[in-house]
This record gives structure tokens, sequence and C-alpha cells, in this order.
């Protein structure tokens, strides 16, 4: 037989604090969740009209400087036009200063 859970507004401290203990870890890393069919209509909603504002320009990049950029991108869990996109910024910020 299993024993029923309490709700978490009716534990006292020390049940509290062994029921979460595993999100004191600051590498506890949640399982994902798929996304229901409604969030992500909503999702490609924003994004196409994130893309409607965007232009798509061509470049000729060193080698070297895109694999670097690729590398820093995808540690950093960022797309390489937002990385360009920060650095423009950046750059445009500090000439104006």
């Amino acid at each position: 037989m299993t024993k029923k859970k309490k709700r978490w507004s009716t534990l006292n401290t020390e049940e509290l604090a062994a029921a979460t203990r595993e999100f004191d870890d600051p590498n506890y890393h949640p399982p994902a969740r798929k996304p229901s069919a409604r969030q992500l209509a909503q999702l490609r909603r924003v994004q196409r009209k994130a893309a409607i504002s965007r232009f798509r320009i061509a470049l000729a990049l060193e080698s070297d400087l895109v694999e670097q950029t690729d590398e820093y991108a995808a540690s950093h869990g960022l797309t390489f036009s937002e990385v360009v996109t920060d650095a423009l910024r950046k750059l445009m910020r500090k000439e104006s200063a």
C-alpha cells in the first residue's frame, strides 16, 4: 500500500526540507517537458513577428573567426546571429559614448 502524500502547505520544516533537497543542488537540471501544441503555436507566432523585423545579409568573414564565434555561441546557448548582433550593439554604444 502506498503512503498518501501530504500537501506541501501542510508539511513541517523538516519534511519540506527533505522533499525539496534535490532542488538545493546548484547543478540540478529538471527534466525538460515537450511543449504543448498551443505553446508551439504561440512560439511560432512570436518567431514570425520577430523575423519580419530582421534583414538577412551576406558577410565575408575569416573562417577561424566564424569557427570561434560558432563555438562561443554554442557554449553560451546563443545563435551566431545573436552573438554578432550583441557585438555590433556594444561597438555602437562604445563609439557613441
